[in-house]
């Protein structure tokens, strides 16, 4: 276990569920592949087009049946274990939506200026990049360290909402959830939505191994202004991008 540790440790793979946001994920798998060692999309059997866009980067596509799971609308949390299959390393697991984009230095970040822990699972902070000018400017993730030691976000716009409620304190949520494979767990779906399923996921770690990465602000790109839970029943209601 030591040797596989020593060899792996720098490794980095990531689970992302897809359905119907193909033109999203065209934009953050250009993004976010290169920071990564493993690149997991799962979508459905039908969704023809996040397979070809998944293939088109050289993700491992996984087609599962499973979002219908219990008679569900989008049993999300059903699909994401279909991923977690198909992870090759013992190294650092990542999940992912469809729809974010890691920041430009986001590997350097993790590994080269921060002390991990393989017990906990971290989250991070989000920012919206609204429009479909914007994210496909060219810009939808530029440089968001300046002078080498400030960390804003780029664009200049608040940072979405982190969960802390008065039961559980600090849960990273699904956007952006990374854990170490000795921690690995399974990723509910009772509920059967994305409603509560991260949260769930987050809770299994204890309190005081939920920890926040306040070097990492993800990009979260929409079509239009977001609003809480607007997908969390699978059915898209942000308009496509092109």
């Amino acid at each position: 276990m030591a040797a596989t540790h020593a060899t792996e440790c720098l490794r980095l793979e990531a689970v992302t569920v897809c359905v119907g946001f193909d033109d999203l994920l065209d934009v953050t798998l250009a993004l976010n592949h290169p920071h990564l060692d493993t690149l997991i999309v799962v979508t459905s059997h039908g969704d023809r087009a996040t397979q070809a866009v998944a293939q088109k980067y050289g993700a491992i596509c996984v087609q599962t049946d499973l979002f219908a799971k219990n008679g569900r609308n989008f049993n999300k949390g059903a699909a994401i274990n279909a991923g977690f299959g198909r992870f090759q390393y013992h190294g650092w697991r990542l999940h992912l939506d469809a729809d974010i984009a890691l920041p430009d230095n986001f590997r350097r970040i993790l590994f080269n200026h921060t002390v991990l822990d393989r017990d906990c699972i971290y989250g991070a902070d989000r920012v919206d990049v609204i429009g479909r000018k914007a994210i496909k400017s060219g810009e939808a993730a530029p440089p968001q360290h300046a002078h080498g030691f400030l960390v804003a976000p780029v664009p200049a716009a608040p940072l979405s909402a982190r969960y802390v409620d008065t039961l559980r304190g600090y849960c990273p949520i699904g956007f952006f959830q990374l854990w170490h494979c000795s921690t690995q767990k399974d990723y509910p779906w009772s509920l059967g939505t994305a409603a509560h399923d991260d949260v769930m996921f987050a809770e299994q770690w204890p309190a005081q191994c939920r920890r926040h990465f306040p070097t990492v602000i993800c990009h979260h790109f929409c079509g239009h202004a977001p609003s809480l839970g607007e997908n969390w029943d699978g059915h898209r209601k942000q308009p496509r991008i092109g």
